[in-house]
């Protein structure tokens, strides 16, 4: 617990700082966070027994990232039809299972690329520092009252095959708390929403984390992991820490997009 508290006293200042610096300096910390990300994936696939073509796959991420956020430069369009090719034409030279494997290398690429890249892409749109800002808040407020729920009220385990420690008792404290940050942070900033569509926001975020969360450990306990690394004490692996956040930015981006159209 003291382990969990406090690299997350040390990690959390500068990853604010940056999202408040401004987009260039928020796509440092995406871009390395994702390579963190990418390189347990592939570890933990190879693990597994499978043979992604790691080295492509990291290539693919990356460009996904940064169609997110230069996409003048590089269209979504043009970074998946490249990674796609690229890894295709890999899987032409392997003789074992290269079907499979090329699946396992893109899948790895676009969900983490692909949904993590949206982090990048949210910072730039009009409030884009209170939008990203709304989806960690959802996100750590979810998991951090799921988390102490769990382990003082939890009895009903919400499934046990993938997450045995998860219970429906601290599921809804999260869910609660995720819709409480939603209202309370739309209320306090310029997010042209009001403060109850901030609070469904948050509670559909809460929802969407669950299923993040459960997401990594079905990768995890199909290649017999219990945490995706080891860089972060207390909080296993940079998987571990993204895999709600993989979800919930997405849908928020998603949402914020929605605003811009229609004007708010």
């Amino acid at each position: 617990m003291k382990a969990r508290l406090l690299v997350a006293l040390l990690v959390l200042p500068p990853i604010l700082l940056a999202l408040w610096a401004g987009s260039h300096w928020w796509a440092l910390v995406i871009f390395t966070v994702a390579t963190l990300g990418g390189l347990e994936y592939y570890a933990l696939m190879t693990q597994g027994g499978y043979r992604p073509y790691r080295m492509a796959g990291m290539a693919w991420l990356l460009l996904l990232i940064v169609a997110n956020w230069l996409p003048h430069v590089v269209s979504l369009s043009l970074a998946i039809t490249l990674g796609f090719i690229l890894t295709f034409t890999l899987a032409l030279f392997q003789t074992e299972r290269p079907i499979l494997n090329w699946a396992i290398t893109g899948i790895g690429a676009v969900y983490i690329g692909a949904m993590l890249g949206q982090a990048v892409a949210l910072r730039l749109l009009p409030n884009g520092l209170e939008w990203v800002f709304l989806s960690l808040a959802i996100t750590m407020l979810n998991d951090t009252l799921a988390f102490y729920v769990g382990i003082t009220l939890g009895k009903h385990k919400i499934w046990p095959r993938l997450s045995p420690k998860k219970s429906w008792e601290g599921t809804i404290g999260g869910w609660i708390a995720a819709a409480i940050t939603g209202y309370v942070v739309v209320g306090f900033t310029s997010i042209p929403l009001s403060p109850w569509l901030g609070a469904l926001v948050g509670l559909l975020g809460g929802i969407l984390a669950l299923f993040g969360d459960l997401t990594i450990s079905m990768l995890k306990r199909q290649v017999g992991a219990k945490d995706s690394g080891t860089i972060m004490p207390g909080h296993g692996g940079m998987l571990d820490r993204l895999d709600s956040l993989l979800f919930v930015i997405p849908f928020v981006h998603q949402v914020a997009l929605l605003v811009v159209r229609f004007g708010g």
